[in-house]
């Protein structure tokens, strides 16, 4: 009997508790990426708002070695958005937008996959842990 418990309580903290730990660091990682989309597409919003920015807009581009450049845009009719692999793609607003709203839904998806199996993960735990206090109650009579 108390081999089995030893055993219980040995899954429980070497394989359950890590694989609850590795979807943690992987939910931690997406909702990071998640919060990079749409502070992307609220920067989107701003930079191509023609009510705040009616002939354009000034920035500083960084041109390398911390060095910077003013850059005044004109038209924000077509962007360059990184698609990843610092690959860069040309998009027209509308364009930009659906790329970013797709993105952020996959990532959202998928943000809700990983927290789905952190709980059914903490389900096995505490189904484990009545199944050892039983065990201990049996062997306490």
């Amino acid at each position: 009997m108390e081999q089995t418990i030893t055993k219980y309580e040995n899954f429980i903290n070497d394989v359950l508790k890590e694989d609850l730990r590795v979807l943690h660091l992987k939910l931690e990682k997406i909702n990071a990426e998640l919060a990079d989309l749409i502070q992307q597409k609220h920067a989107l919003r701003v930079v191509t708002d023609k009510s705040v920015h009616p002939d354009g807009f000034k920035t500083q581009v960084n041109i390398g070695c911390n060095f910077f450049m003013e850059a005044s845009v004109s038209d924000t009719s077509q962007m360059l958005i990184n698609i990843g692999l610092d690959h860069y793609l040309e998009f027209s607003l509308e364009e930009a937008n659906k790329y970013l709203d797709a993105r952020i839904k996959v990532f959202e998806q998928h943000s809700q996959q990983l927290i789905q199996k952190a709980a059914e993960i903490k389900a096995h735990i505490k189904m484990m842990l009545l199944g050892i206090n039983e065990l201990q109650e049996k062997k306490g009579s």
